[in-house]
């Protein structure tokens, strides 16, 4: 890419909304939201990766007519698409933006070329705030991004978890998960009957997205199924730690 071209792609990104760069740089950033960005290894996240840098800036554009979910926000690197906010932490950002209440952009906060594409990319979403206005001394979550916490840092062996990661013919019974906040999740996005499969005269739930990796840890030994249509899946039993 020519840098003549470059800086258009950064001026452009860094005018959305009321902002331009001489308003960015005496202000200060107060962070709302921290997260992996989803779904990175399905747009163009793996490919522009190695261009990636800490601090970079990410556009965020509504999608309100998305196919699974009205509250999508999606996430531009370089007027890119790399991915989008969780679908689990988007709906009142949503409606900020909806609103035009706050200008908000985001940012690139930590990278890691070590873990599996869903934790390549760790992001914020902020604001821009007067300097001169005191941030109290218990929240310095607000001027600080905190380090990610990585689930998926290799192992000595990863030839079955390579094997699981690349397959997304993947099932869970919702109604057996016992917590709380995953079973609402799979409920709220997964329950449609394009994604109900039949196994063993139950419904499941084909979950091809990347976010059961969210909740990995709470997943007992995976084992190969075959459902009531004769398709081989992947069946993830969940358990309460």
């Amino acid at each position: 890419m020519k840098r003549s071209d470059f800086l258009k792609r950064l001026i452009a990104i860094a005018g959305v909304g009321s902002f331009n760069l001489q308003t960015i740089i005496p202000r200060r950033k107060i962070f709302l939201q921290q997260f992996f960005v989803a779904g990175f290894r399905h747009y163009k996240g793996m490919e522009l990766l190695p261009y990636m840098q800490e601090n970079d800036l990410l556009e965020l554009r509504r999608e309100p007519d998305n196919e699974h979910d009205a509250n999508a926000i999606a996430l531009y690197w370089q007027q890119e698409k790399i991915g989008y906010l969780p679908a689990d932490i988007n709906e009142v950002t949503a409606r900020i933006m909806d609103a035009k209440a706050l200008p908000l952009l985001g940012m690139i906060t930590h990278l890691n070329h070590e873990v599996k594409p869903w934790e390549n990319v760790a992001a914020a979403i902020y604001f821009l705030q007067d300097e001169k206005l005191q941030i109290p001394g218990y929240a310095p979550y607000l001027v600080t991004p905190d380090k990610p916490v990585y689930s998926t840092l290799p192992e000595k062996d990863e030839t079955l978890y390579d094997e699981i990661f690349e397959n997304t013919n993947r099932i869970v019974d919702i109604n057996a998960i016992t917590i709380p906040d995953i079973r609402a999740h799979f409920m709220k996005y997964y329950t449609k009957d394009k994604y109900r499969v039949m196994y063993k005269g139950k419904p499941h739930a084909h979950i091809y997205t990347d976010d059961i990796y969210t909740y990995m840890y709470e997943v007992n030994p995976l084992e190969t199924v075959v459902a009531d249509d004769g398709k081989k899946y992947i069946l993830f039993n969940f358990e309460s730690s």
